[in-house]
């Protein structure tokens, strides 16, 4: 079973969202993810997160929140996909 921990970062200047999203995704343990609660797209975390081996599914909530699910790579037990088999 996975575990999905909340970060909104709603309304606070740069770069302090991206700081704490890649804190936050540095922490999660296996089966674990993390859904990030924005109001703009992240643009400069995506390639941030690649690199640093995790995976992300996005999806505009609204034209001023979106939502991104973070994972690490290769993690099937927190893998958004996988829970919808």
């Amino acid at each position: 079973m996975n575990k999905e921990f909340a970060l909104d970062v709603r309304g606070l200047a740069p770069p302090e969202p991206l700081e704490k999203a890649l804190e936050a995704a540095a922490a999660l343990q296996p089966g674990e993810r993390l859904r990030m609660v924005h109001d703009r797209e992240p643009c400069l975390l995506y390639p941030l997160l690649d690199k640093r081996g995790f995976r992300y599914l996005a999806e505009a909530q609204a034209e001023d929140r979106i939502e991104i699910l973070i994972w690490r790579k290769g993690d099937a037990g927190a893998s958004p996909v996988a829970a919808n088999r």
